[in-house]
């Protein structure tokens, strides 16, 4: 992905928001934004829809959203001093100056983000890192998510429609049928494969083994995002000649590349095999990735 090395202008501040302006050298415009919480729906289980807003003056900021870019969300506004926790966009809308983060509850800071209410504030730095490519015009495209990483694949789904794109087959595995929710993917514009481990719907498998079985042709594009297992079982099993990107999912403490928390190993050479999934991705060439 081509990057703008120019100087950025960056939203400074601390919550609240007070206005402050610093220039930095970045990759991309960002912000630390005041948030609303605007909606917050169960879609099953530990599965959370929440749609966030953001004030006037972040308004621009939207239109930098794209699939495979993320945020970094605090959950829980009385905890200043915990780390903010990284979220990919499900879906933006510009107009409404919103967007909505897919999420599991998995411990005590995201049932807080599942415990928030409609009008309640949170501060985020969005948005974060690179984007999936898009596809050449015609070209079949597979999407392939293991549980919450269909988060940005959702958004990718989108913004292929959006670009009169050929509809997309999307595979979505789980451990159980609870892990899917069908319901609102389904009304998405792709062709839904599901699959479960435990075979309580669909596939009886894990989400590879669905792929596999179907075959991809080589003139496929293939995006994905889940766990480091289904992911290095994808690369392995795809064609060499099919162009596969995907989304890590990494711990990452900052966002922004200060840490190195969340640092990958790639085909690199020596101090440039090691790339950071905050700054560097976290979108990646899959076949470039050295798992260990």
């Amino acid at each position: 992905m081509q990057r703008d090395l120019r100087l950025s202008t960056i939203v400074v501040t601390s919550y609240p928001i007070r206005n402050r302006l610093a220039v930095i050298k970045s990759a991309a415009v960002k912000a630390l934004s005041e948030l609303t919480v605007a909606a917050n729906r169960s879609l099953g289980g530990e599965i959370r829809l929440l749609t966030l807003k953001v004030p006037h003056e972040s308004l621009p900021l939207l239109e930098h959203v794209h699939a495979g870019r993320f945020m970094m969300l605090r959950c829980d506004e009385s905890e200043p001093y915990r780390f903010r926790r990284p979220f990919s966009f499900a879906s933006v809308d510009v107009e409404a100056g919103s967007f909505d983060i897919y999420f599991k509850v998995v411990g005590e800071q995201t049932r807080r983000l599942a415990d928030s209410t409609p009008g309640a504030q949170l501060s985020g730095v969005l948005p974060l890192g690179n984007a999936f490519t898009m596809p050449p015009p015609g070209t079949p495209t597979v999407l392939v998510a293991g549980g919450v990483g269909v988060a940005p694949l959702l958004l990718m789904a989108r913004e292929l429609a959006a670009a009169k794109l050929p509809r997309p087959r999307l595979y979505f595995g789980g451990s159980t049928s609870g892990d899917l929710t069908l319901d609102y993917v389904s009304k998405l514009p792709v062709e839904v494969h599901p699959a479960t481990d435990d075979g309580s719907f669909g596939f009886h498998g894990n989400i590879v083994e669905t792929v596999a079985s179907e075959g991809v042709a080589e003139d496929t594009r293939v995006y994905a995002c889940g766990p480091v297992p289904m992911l290095k079982a994808l690369a392995e099993m795809l064609p060499q000649a099919v162009h596969v990107e995907a989304s890590l999912e990494e711990v990452m403490a900052c966002g922004i590349g200060a840490c190195y928390g969340c640092a990958v190993r790639t085909d690199g050479l020596g101090y440039e095999s090691m790339k950071l999934v905050c700054r560097d991705g976290p979108v990646f060439d899959l076949r470039r990735v050295r798992f260990g």
